[in-house]
């Protein structure tokens, strides 16, 4: 457990500070350079993971938008419940033929690799066998049969988490004035759910800059506080999540590089 923290310590404060979700590959030199797995097992609980994160973010957002109460603010709730809800079930559905999924394409590699008699000493060839052994692990991820189990601690964390974003926003908005009973929990998890999600894209910012306040901005600013406020809240919110996501990526990395840490076999 020790070990999967630290790990994941360091993907999220590379996450947060590279562009485009190049961080994710943090998370897959630690777990083959410092821990010895094959990179297989790295890549494949990688994609899991991000499914994963996907899944739960839509299905929050449906949930936060069906308890504040539907078209209460200036934005078309139904029509971000229809979005939400399909993407939520695309994904899910990702989720439980990925092995499926991916073995459709290899299949269709391996037909262009024996078309063109690719030798088995070529990159691509190689490609295409680690390509293999990544779906065979998702196969046996996937016969674990643990996916619901995860998922329901997945949501139990998740919210453990926007707890969290929650008192950040209100500590920020208490001395303007506003109170517990203004901020409901549900209100400014859609905010919060909306910077995650950009996060999450490919468009992610160097350190989110921009694309993360931007989303939060957009998404408070369409609840009904007023843009002025949107701005200073989601810019102080983004540093403080920043700084804390980094500082515990560097002790992680620190502890991780020290001679003495012993790793678990």
């Amino acid at each position: 457990m020790i070990d999967m923290f630290l790990t994941a310590e360091v993907r999220n404060a590379f996450n947060m500070v590279l562009p485009a979700r190049t961080g994710e590959l943090s998370y897959i030199y630690v777990l083959t350079r410092k821990f010895g797995f094959p990179l297989e097992i790295g890549v494949s609980t990688l994609v899991v993971a991000l499914i994963f994160d996907l899944i739960i973010v839509f299905l929050l957002i449906v949930i936060s938008i069906i308890i504040v109460g539907i078209n209460t603010f200036a934005v078309s709730s139904v029509s971000i419940i229809i979005i939400s809800s399909v993407l939520f079930i695309v994904f899910l559905l990702v989720l439980f033929y990925l092995s499926k999924i991916i073995g459709f394409f290899l299949f269709i590699f391996e037909k262009i690799l024996k078309k063109y008699k690719v030798s088995k000493q070529r990159i691509i060839y190689r490609i295409y066998s680690k390509l293999l052994d990544i779906n065979e692990n998702i196969k046996n991820i996937r016969k674990r049969r643990i996916y619901w189990k995860v998922y329901l601690t997945s949501i139990i964390i998740r919210i453990i988490k926007f707890s969290a974003y929650y008192l950040i926003i209100y500590s920020l908005m208490k001395p303007m004035g506003y109170s517990l009973k203004e901020l409901g929990y549900w209100v400014i998890l859609l905010a919060t759910v909306a910077a995650e999600i950009s996060a999450v894209l490919p468009t992610h910012a160097i350190a989110g800059f921009g694309t993360y306040e931007g989303a939060f901005v957009l998404a408070f600013t369409l609840l009904g506080f007023g843009r002025e406020i949107a701005t200073v809240v989601g810019f102080s919110y983004h540093i403080i999540v920043l700084l804390f996501t980094v500082s515990l990526g560097i002790i992680s990395m620190i502890i991780l590089s020290l001679p003495f840490y012993r790793i678990k076999k």
